[in-house]
């Protein structure tokens, strides 16, 4: 029914469905909603369960959507810090993603950024633009921390 509202779409032609700009983020939303534990309390003592709903309730709305939808910020050599699909295919080995799911902050690093770090190259002058690399998610998940109640888990972890 919502599709057929607000999408746009020709008879007998799957194809060409498209939403409106304004509401193409819903349905993964929705989608991200309904796994929440919010809804899905499998697993959850009944104590957990009210405590985030307790904060769900309590939070400004950008709160909110990061407690339903969290966030994934990649970092790369290629530029800025871009937004990545909260997918698998986000996970690469010279990038550093930083996730916010507002309870957890999560720093995880590629398996050639991990091997770079372990072998020190951050510390040798030649290689500044890694050791920035390292230190901007870094930063990013102590502000994060910083100005957040309650205060989120953080977690710094390498693929493999």
């Amino acid at each position: 029914r919502m599709c057929s509202r607000f999408g746009d779409y020709r008879r007998e032609d799957p194809a060409s469905f498209q939403l409106a700009p304004q509401i193409s983020l819903y349905p993964q939303f929705i989608f991200n909603l309904r796994r929440s534990q919010f809804v899905q309390v499998f697993n959850f003592s009944p104590d957990e369960t009210a405590h985030f709903r307790m904060c769900l309730n309590r939070v400004p709305c950008s709160d909110a959507l990061a407690m339903i939808q969290p966030t994934l910020m990649s970092y790369g050599f290629q530029g800025p810090p871009e937004p990545a699909l909260l997918d698998v295919a986000s996970i690469a080995p010279d990038r550093i993603l930083l996730l916010d799911t507002f309870f957890h902050t999560v720093v995880f690093h590629g398996q050639t950024v991990a091997q770079w770090r372990e072998a020190k190259y951050q510390e040798q002058p030649e290689h500044a633009a890694f050791k920035a690399l390292l230190e901007a998610p870094q930063s990013d998940a102590a502000s994060i921390v910083d100005t957040r109640f309650p205060s989120p888990r953080f977690v710094d972890c390498d693929q493999n």
